[in-house]
């Protein structure tokens, strides 16, 4: 299809503006591949032939076709020369308060090592009372643990040394003996 932007005469947009709303618009596909102009194109010169009737497109010709007129040229003269400068070469020139600059740089890296500091600070202490935690649960298993290991050796027969003949009673059992022995 044509370009949307192609320059058409007044006569022919109000010719193709006339047809398409003769048929009431329908049927734009076939008016767009006759006139080789886009179906969008063509709804908009028949609108616009609607609302401004027959001469909408010779106005819009003439303020198009008007040869443009040249601009006028106006000479400033700046006689500020750092206003001067910074207009040629696009920029301003910057006066920077470097010492609160370095202030602020200084004070705001401060506070971002503390920052950093204190986050690290609380990651150890976290950490180690965490690890303490757990070591003191695992010590209280540990020690559980040997407590029923040494209630099961002492509630239970078995052999000490085998080679010396030392056996292990149950500690009831050699209460209860040696109350017997004593009475």
């Amino acid at each position: 299809m044509a370009n949307e932007k192609q320059n058409y005469s007044a006569d022919f947009k109000k010719e193709v503006a006339q047809q398409a709303l003769d048929q009431s618009k329908k049927n734009l596909d076939e008016l767009s591949k006759k006139y080789d102009v886009p179906v969008s194109v063509i709804l908009m010169w028949a609108t616009e032939l609607e609302k401004g009737g027959d001469d909408v497109f010779e106005t819009e010709e003439d303020d198009t076709s008007s040869p443009e007129e040249p601009a006028e040229s106006v000479d400033v003269e700046i006689t500020d020369e750092q206003l001067a400068d910074s207009v040629e070469h696009g920029v301003m020139q910057d006066k920077l308060n470097y010492k609160r600059l370095v202030f602020w740089s200084v004070f705001g890296t401060i506070l971002v090592v503390v920052f950093v500091w204190g986050l690290f600070e609380m990651y150890q202490y976290n950490s180690a009372v965490t690890q303490d935690r757990v070591s003191s649960e695992s010590e209280y298993y540990q020690v559980n643990q040997m407590k029923r290991e040494a209630r099961q050796q002492l509630d239970s027969f078995g052999v000490v040394d085998l080679e010396n003949g030392t056996y292990r009673i149950p500690i009831d059992s050699a209460i209860n003996k040696m109350a017997a022995d004593e009475e």
